[in-house]
């Protein structure tokens, strides 16, 4: 190796989205040395959606989740939902702090009652909690903020550069990069889910205790504004959960985006869907992902390689590009064209995309769940179920490695902790942040 750069700290942190960030907040009032490294960009500089301060949920739509029951599970990392509502609150508090909104909407009125009515007679669950909405646009201002104020408090932050390989040498960990060896004494790991498949094979070498959970197989449906309407009235991200009627599979609902853009997620191998919105720029169309939770048993448990695998086949359909298609094709089962997508009363704001078939590129099982849930959430949002709303595939979410912590996100190998989605125990930027918290403050434990 050229140029090599030896540097030592007392932790060291993987990844600068919400796990690593908030684990340099508990830690920067310490008397530690302690680095944050990341192969992307800083916040007002970033181009990958996935690398860079903040995450890739600096790039989503800045919807924060304020209650302990959406984004994770606290028992899974042995809290209780009190403990973590704690943590909570003082995320909002650092996120308001550096720019984000004050206000925030809590469900409540005739509008809650009637949302609740029909997703119960439809058979779907509405999960109403509180939350607080920034947009795309302003959340970089505010990751922007927060790297800064990390920064005037010491913390190291190594941007640009990629962490290869981790070891353990004389009771310290060495991480290697492509710029030289960083030698610490612990270590968190939150590479987020563009790095989980990453740190599976890291922890695989350090003999870290992990298993295997379920995949999120999925679309991005995309329709007009007035059809979602209703519900924004009520709950900005609504969460609608149910379990279809054909196999008794759970679905889910997720980051709905009201006036949002389709975007595009890239991975070193192949591009899945994504959404957004920002607080200046609007459409009129709302999208969200609906997401088929897929388990397997053995003898192919490997959900990350089964995902990985589904997502390369819908690209290859694609032309490399994310496949587009009308419900109403869908449903017959032909392929869409350009010219039948112009057709539908929406117009994609994802223009990179290949009009093609979604039932060739996703499993006939997570095909018809979807085609399920879109049938009975029109129930709830009449005009949802219309031949020309565009489904968008893939949608996936890879945080199905699940590591076996302790209460301060440690690993059974000792000081070597996880946090953010590539731990397996959050989903998004408030659970993210609750992990790289509670795993900071493990590191001051010891």
């Amino acid at each position: 190796m050229t140029g090599v750069i030896l540097s030592d700290c007392d932790v060291a942190i993987v990844g600068a989205g919400p796990g690593g960030l908030f684990a340099g907040w508990e830690l920067k009032d310490f008397d530690l040395d302690v680095v944050i490294v990341d192969k992307g960009k800083e916040p007002l500089e970033r181009e990958s959606v996935n690398c860079g301060v903040g995450g890739a949920g600096a790039f989503s739509d800045g919807k924060l989740n304020l209650t302990s029951e959406i984004g994770g599970d606290p028992k899974t990392f042995n809290r209780s939902p009190e403990e973590v509502s704690e943590l909570i609150d003082t995320i909002e508090d650092v996120l308001v702090k550096f720019g984000a909104p004050e206000e925030n909407k809590k469900p409540s009125g005739e509008g809650l009652e009637e949302l609740e009515r029909k997703a119960r007679e439809a058979g779907v669950e509405f999960i109403a909690a509180e939350q607080k909405h920034t947009g795309t646009d302003k959340l970089r201002d505010v990751m922007d903020n927060f790297y800064n104020h990390l920064v005037e408090n010491g913390i190291d932050f190594r941007l640009e550069e990629e962490v290869e390989d981790i070891e353990e040498e004389n009771g310290n960990f060495l991480l290697t990069t492509d710029k030289g060896t960083i030698e610490s004494e612990h270590i968190i790991v939150s590479p987020g889910r563009a790095g989980a498949y990453w740190l599976r094979d890291q922890a695989q070498e350090l003999g870290i205790e992990n298993h295997y959970g379920p995949i999120d197989i999925g679309v991005r449906v995309e329709f007009p504004d007035e059809v979602y309407d209703p519900v924004k009235e009520v709950m900005y991200d609504a969460k609608f959960r149910m379990y279809t009627q054909t196999y008794d599979d759970f679905v889910r609902t997720f980051c709905t985006n009201p006036s949002g853009f389709v975007s595009k997620e890239k991975y070193d191998n192949f591009t899945l869907v994504n959404g957004h919105a920002t607080g200046d720029k609007k459409t009129s169309n709302t999208n969200f992902a609906i997401l088929d939770r897929t388990v397997l048993t053995n003898p192919i448990e490997d959900t990350t390689e089964y995902g990985r695998g589904v997502a390369s086949l819908a690209n290859l359909l694609g032309g490399g590009r994310p496949i587009v298609q009308r419900l109403k094709d869908l449903r017959r089962g032909q392929r869409s064209t350009w010219d039948r997508i112009e057709r539908s009363e929406v117009e994609p704001t994802l223009k990179d995309v290949t009009p093609g078939d979604i039932s060739m590129a996703l499993p006939q099982r997570v095909v018809t769940n979807i085609l399920e849930a879109i049938e009975r959430l029109d129930n709830i949002m009449p005009g949802l179920d219309t031949g020309g709303t565009l489904i968008y595939a893939p949608e996936i979410k890879f945080y199905d490695t699940k590591y076996e912590v302790d209460k301060w996100m440690e690993t059974n190998h000792e000081g070597l902790f996880v946090a953010g989605d590539a731990s397996g125990h959050s989903r998004g930027i408030v659970f993210a942040g609750v992990t790289g918290m509670l795993a900071a403050q493990g590191v001051e434990r010891k």
